[in-house]
């Protein structure tokens, strides 16, 4: 296995996001994650895995929403970015899922929206946490291992973040 430029891009997403999925606060979070998914779908795209680029773009733009949309307001948005998510995902399936490995992809995106809309960190990264299981099944079926070892660095990221972060807090407060 060698080393290529498309894999510098992997390379920049995995950093943000462990950094991310490790850090203290739903905004850090949120930034890293939209970072991390930009990143992961410019390689997707480069090794024609379509179906897995769009889902990192959904992934992004949701992550865009929330950071765009003040706390207060994250409550109206709701259905909003839910509904936008499912259309986006149903309408990537319909154009560009060739066999069933490709709507795994989508599925995550859904799953991680879900733990995206609530303010308390622990949800979130328990949302990222189920949402990596379909990826690692997309990543293994399109042979992109080295997308795979990204999946698993990401979990140990989120076992940490939950571990460091999660342990004694009493209330999470939307920050």
């Amino acid at each position: 296995m060698t080393f290529s430029a498309i894999d510098i891009l992997l390379l920049v997403s995995a950093m943000f996001g462990v950094y991310g999925l490790s850090a203290n606060g739903r905004r850090r979070i949120l930034s890293c994650k939209f970072f991390c998914d930009v990143f992961f779908a410019l390689y997707l795209y480069f090794l024609g895995g379509y179906t897995g680029t769009m889902s990192a773009g959904i992934a992004a733009l949701g992550a865009l929403i929330q950071l765009a949309s003040p706390d207060k307001y994250l409550g109206k948005t709701l259905k909003i970015r839910i509904i936008l998510a499912v259309v986006l995902s149903i309408a990537g399936i319909a154009v560009l899922a060739r066999n069933l490995t490709d709507i795994y992809p989508f599925i995550s995106v859904v799953v991680s929206r879900f733990g995206e809309l609530s303010s308390r960190t622990l949800i979130i990264r328990a949302g990222f946490l189920t949402a990596c299981i379909p990826w690692m099944i997309y990543n293994y079926s399109n042979e992109f291992y080295l997308a795979l070892g990204f999946n698993f660095l990401m979990v140990i990221a989120l076992l940490t973040g939950i571990v460091r972060n999660e342990r004694n807090v009493k209330k999470d407060q939307v920050l």
